[in-house]
């Protein structure tokens, strides 16, 4: 009988990715720091980006938030679980938030709403006709609210009067997944709102070849298919092998 060893996989490791809101001139980078090993997570990010999902090792972390030429600007302490989701944000007041990312379940989607806005006051945030924030003011996260798969205009509304002051079209929301809207700017920068999937990798440019979201802890499938091959390609090997043998036998 031929016996395969599982394939191994990341242990003691949470994921966590970098979202910069800070109205800057120029990038910011987040650094973490667990049993005395410190390493920056992810690239260096401007005014209202968001990085793609790291491993950083499960335990006691210290967040810093550093610029690029070496000067700490923030900390924040987390602990981190091991096979967790959590986004640090970059606040413009100097502070850093760490969020535990969640996903919905069955055929349902979730977004929660996070305002990063320091002078835009309180906002209502509504995904189609459905509210999923009201009234969230800067610093203030909202519950995750339940929506529907499928894809809708996501606005930004004063809600003292209910005008607008910013929109995102055709935000899609998949079954089983959920989402944070970064609402963002004033100090310079323009209103805007960010969507992004929460325990997935952010979208940079073309398209990534190689291992790709399969990399990622959360799926087994990626190892399911390395220990088929594997076996398979044992297997034709001792066949081969015994194949010579007889023939050799033959002779």
């Amino acid at each position: 009988m031929l016996l395969v060893p599982p394939a191994a996989s990341a242990k003691d490791d949470a994921k966590v990715r970098f979202v910069q809101t800070v109205p800057a001139p120029g990038a910011l980078e987040l650094h973490a720091t667990e049993g005395g090993i410190s390493a920056r997570v992810g690239h260096p990010l401007g005014f209202s980006r968001v990085g793609n999902y790291e491993a950083v090792p499960a335990g006691n972390v210290t967040f810093e938030l550093r610029e690029p030429e070496g000067g700490s600007i923030a900390e924040a302490h987390e602990q981190l679980n091991d096979g967790a989701h959590y986004t640090v944000v970059a606040m413009s007041n100097k502070q850093l938030m760490v969020l535990g990312d969640g996903r919905a379940e069955g055929g349902t989607s979730r977004m929660r709403v996070l305002n990063t806005a320091p002078e835009l006051g309180a906002v209502d945030v509504k995904l189609g006709d459905q509210t999923v924030a009201k009234a969230i003011d800067f610093g203030d996260v909202s519950p995750s609210t339940k929506v529907g798969p499928g894809a809708y205009a996501l606005t930004v509304t004063n809600p003292s009067d209910g005008s607008m002051l910013a929109t995102r079209g055709a935000v899609t929301l998949t079954a089983g997944t959920s989402s944070t809207a970064f609402v963002v700017g004033t100090a310079g920068e323009p209103i805007d709102v960010l969507v992004a999937d929460d325990r997935a990798a952010a979208p940079k440019g073309a398209p990534q070849t190689g291992l790709g979201g399969l990399a990622d802890g959360d799926s087994p499938v990626l190892l399911a298919l390395l220990a088929g091959f594997l076996a398979a390609l044992a297997g034709a090997a001792a066949y081969l092998a015994l194949t010579t043998r007889s023939r050799r036998g033959g002779l």
